[in-house]
C-alpha cells in the first residue's frame, strides 16, 4: 500500500528527529536503553508527526486516556527501536566501507526525496516562486521539529547507519533458525485445513489470500472452494474491433482463433493462465470485467464487449471449476519462504520483546513525559 505525500513525508521527518544517537544528551529523558538516550523532544516530535494518522492504529486521541496509549505505543516502538541499534553495536557488528557508502547514498536520497516532497506540495499549492515557497514549507517542518537542515541529513545518515547496523545484526541472529521439512509439512496441513474452514464460509476469501499472500502478508492460496470458474478473453483496444469480434464469434468462428489473432492481453498466452483466469465474488480484477465474467452463468458462453480502462474486453467461461486442494508441491517454494519468513520474524520479535523487557537495560521517565500530547 502507498502512503499519501503528506503522510510519507511525517515518516521521514519522524524517522529523522527521533534518531537514536544517545551520547551525552543534556535534554529532558523519556527513556534510556543501555546508552542510548530518548529525549522527551523526541517523543513529542514522534507523536506531533504522527498523531494525524493514530486511529490507523487503532488509537482515539481525542480522549486524554487515547492520548496517554497513543503516546506510550510511541514510546514504546522508539525504546524497540533503540534496543536493535544497541544489541547490534553490542554485538560488535561493524559496516564495512561499501556499506557506510550505500548508508550514505540512502541518507541523501531520503533528504532528496525531503525537499522534493515541499516542492511538490508548493507546486500542488500553485505557488508562483515554486522554489522559494518550499523553503519556506521545510523550514516551518524544521522549527516544528526543533531541528536543522544540517541536523536533519545528520540525523537521517544515522538512521541509514543504524538500519544497516540492525539489518546485518539480525541476519546474524537468524542464520540457523528455520522450520525443518517436516515442520513445514506439518504447517502446511495446519494452513489446509484453516483456509477450508475460512473459504468454504466465505469463498471470497480466496482472493483476499491471493493478493495478499503477494505482498508476503498471507500464506498463498492452498484451497479452492466451491462456485468458482475460469475465462479467457479477447482484449482490443477499441469498440470497434470488439464489435467485430463479438460478430465473427457469433457467427460460430473459433473463439480461441480469434484470440490468436486480435488479442492483446498477455496474461492468455502464459502458461500460468493457459486454463484461463479463476473468477468468482471477490476476484481482483476491475469492476467492468469482473462483473460481466460473473453474468456468464454456463460454461461456453461469452459476453458482449465490455470496456474497462485497459480496452475492450470479451469474455468466454470455458470451464467450472471444482472444489480441490492445492497440492504441496505446486506451492511448496512460495509456501516455504512465507512459513520461514514468519517464523524468523516472531523469533526476532519475541527475542527483541525479551531484550526490551530487562529492566537493567531499559528506564522509562514516566513523570517527564506524562504530559507529551496533552499539553
Amino acid at each position: 500500500m502507498k502512503l499519501n505525500k503528506t503522510i510519507a513525508l511525517a515518516l521521514v521527518i519522524l524517522l529523522a528527529v527521533t534518531t537514536l544517537v544517545g551520547c551525552g544528551s543534556k535534554e529532558v529523558l523519556a527513556a534510556t536503553v543501555g546508552d542510548i538516550d530518548i529525549t522527551v523532544t523526541q517523543l513529542e516530535n514522534a507523536y506531533n508527526s504522527s498523531s494525524s494518522y493514530a486511529s490507523s492504529y487503532g488509537y482515539d486521541i481525542t480522549t486524554d486516556d487515547g492520548i496517554a496509549q497513543f503516546r506510550d505505543y510511541l514510546l514504546d516502538s522508539l525504546i524497540s527501536s533503540s534496543m536493535k541499534v544497541y544489541q547490534a553495536k553490542l554485538a560488535g557488528i561493524t559496516l564495512t566501507d561499501e556499506e557506510m557508502a550505500a548508508a550514505e547514498e540512502t541518507a541523501q536520497q531520503n533528504y532528496d526525496d525531503t525537499v522534493q516532497s515541499f516542492v511538490d506540495q508548493a507546486t500542488q499549492a500553485g505557488a508562483t516562486n515554486v522554489e522559494a515557497y518550499a523553503k519556506t514549507l521545510l523550514t516551518k517542518a524544521l522549527v516544528s521539529n526543533k531541528t536543522t537542515v544540517k541536523k536533519l541529513q545528520a540525523s537521517m545518515l544515522d538512521d541509514a547507519i543504524n538500519e544497516t547496523l540492525v539489518s546485518k545484526h539480525k541476519t546474524a541472529l537468524l542464520a540457523d533458525v528455520a522450520l525443518t521439512d517436516d515442520e513445514l509439512l506439518a504447517k502446511y496441513a495446519e494452513e489446509l485445513a484453516a483456509q477450508k474452514t475460512a473459504f468454504d464460509a466465505t469463498p471470497s476469501q480466496y482472493f483476499t489470500y491471493e493478493t495478499y499472500s503477494q505482498y508476503g502478508y498471507t500464506a498463498p492460496p492452498l484451497y479452492v472452494p466451491d462456485g468458482f470458474f475460469r475465462v479467457r478473453q479477447i482484449l482490443v483496444a477499441d469498440e470497434e474491433t470488439a464489435l467485430l469480434v463479438k460478430e465473427k464469434i457469433d457467427a460460430g468462428e473459433d473463439f480461441e482463433a480469434l484470440l490468436t489473432e486480435y488479442n492483446t492481453d498477455p496474461g492468455m498466452s502464459s502458461e500460468d493462465y493457459a486454463a484461463g483466469y479463476l473468477v468468482g465474488d471477490g476476484a481482483s480484477y476491475v469492476d467492468s470485467f469482473l462483473t460481466a465474467a460473473l453474468a456468464l452463468t454456463e460454461d461456453g458462453q461469452v459476453s458482449d464487449p465490455v470496456e474497462s480502462d485497459y480496452g475492450w474486453h470479451i469474455i468466454k467461461r470455458v470451464s467450472t471449476e471444482a472444489s480441490h486442494e492445492i497440492a504441496y508441491e505446486d506451492v511448496k517454494t512460495t509456501f516455504d519462504a512465507y512459513e520461514q519468513a514468519a517464523y524468523q520474524s516472531e523469533y526476532y520479535s519475541d527475542l527483541v520483546a525479551s531484550w526490551v523487557a530487562d529492566e537493567t537495560l531499559v528506564t522509562r521517565y514516566a513523570d517527564n513525559y506524562a504530559m507529551v500530547g496533552l499539553s
